[in-house]
């Protein structure tokens, strides 16, 4: 009788207490909210409610005087410099911060956490193209041959062009440059690129190594798409969360600033966004399909850029259309 009133007690705590959080992010996260969500809501009794936005700093700064979500995911080194600018997310330190990787360059100012990290990669048709491309001068002379993302309207883009900074600095423009000549078309994000590169419009597109474990799992695509690195240097981009600058902040986004290092969020970002956990953590043995690279480069984000990021992606997207 009294492990009964004891546990009708427990969940009319959990129901009395219970918040809903409200999570922003990109569309690739919304496994966060169907699949993460239950999880969460198990352990905490608070419920996750994602919301879908490209261009999550923007509409944070729209909604900055009556702020609406209260976690954003999904959050790039600019992102984060942008929002700190704006104003929008504030400094929350989890108290695992030590289990995340030695290797992850992150915000050490803990406006934002990592949560996962990928590779840019090249996915391409092995049926089409035997002998990939080196480097970014043989890619670029493979006429007519890649779909690329917008970086104004797309993450995938939005990387690219980090990608570009990691690998030029001041002279990121001789990346465009130098592989515009391939460029087959500009998409305005991966899926309707992914949708085009495996319809065979175009037989490469700028897209992640870990594509590489779809591939595998897909009876029809694992002998005809995979996925390569070039030379020059590949992008380490890195995901980040963080909690929405407002009066008063909900425990239960605390809650899920210290759930996202772990152990359940980081094998499912594993699991179901084929992405790298931050923590060491079991990876499943579909990540073996996945190529490796030492060439390795991150991106640090400094105030030029942030000051001139709209500039910057707008003179991206004028060389690849030329």
């Amino acid at each position: 009788m009294k492990k009964i009133i004891v546990g009708s007690l427990l969940l009319l705590s959990f129901s009395i207490f219970a918040e809903e959080i409200v999570v922003y992010g990109p569309s690739t996260s919304k496994w966060i909210g169907k699949k993460y969500g239950p999880v969460f809501e198990k352990m905490t009794g608070d419920t996750i409610k994602y919301v879908s936005i490209d261009g999550v700093v923007q509409r944070l700064t729209l909604e900055k005087i009556n702020p609406k979500a209260d976690i954003v995911v999904g959050l790039t080194p600019v992102d984060i410099e942008l929002a700190k600018k704006h104003g929008v997310i504030q400094k929350y330190k989890p108290q695992n911060v030590e289990k995340i990787k030695k290797d992850i360059q992150y915000n050490k100012e803990y406006y934002a956490v990592p949560y996962d990290y990928g590779m840019l990669a090249i996915n391409y048709d092995k049926t089409k193209i035997k002998n990939p491309p080196k480097n970014l001068e043989e890619l670029g002379k493979m006429r007519k041959q890649l779909l690329i993302q917008n970086p104004n309207t797309s993450n995938t883009g939005a990387e690219i062009l980090q990608w570009s900074f990691a690998l030029y600095g001041k002279n990121w423009k001789k990346f465009w440059t130098t592989i515009q000549p391939a460029i087959y078309n500009v998409e305005p994000g991966w899926e309707e690129a992914f949708a085009k590169f495996t319809a065979g419009e175009a037989p490469m597109m700028v897209g992640y190594a870990t594509s590489d474990i779809w591939f595998a799992q897909d009876d029809s695509q694992k002998d005809r798409y995979a996925s390569f690195y070039l030379e020059d240097g590949n992008y380490q981009y890195v995901e980040s969360a963080a909690l929405v600058a407002k009066k008063e902040v909900k425990a239960g986004a605390k809650k899920f600033m210290e759930a996202v290092l772990g152990e359940e969020f980081q094998t499912m970002t594993a699991a179901k966004n084929y992405m790298f956990p931050v923590t060491s953590v079991s990876l499943g043995k579909e990540f073996d399909a996945v190529p490796k690279t030492e060439k390795k480069v991150q991106f640090m984000v400094n105030r030029e850029v942030v000051e001139h990021l709209t500039n910057y992606k707008r003179e991206a997207v004028q060389i690849l259309k030329k």
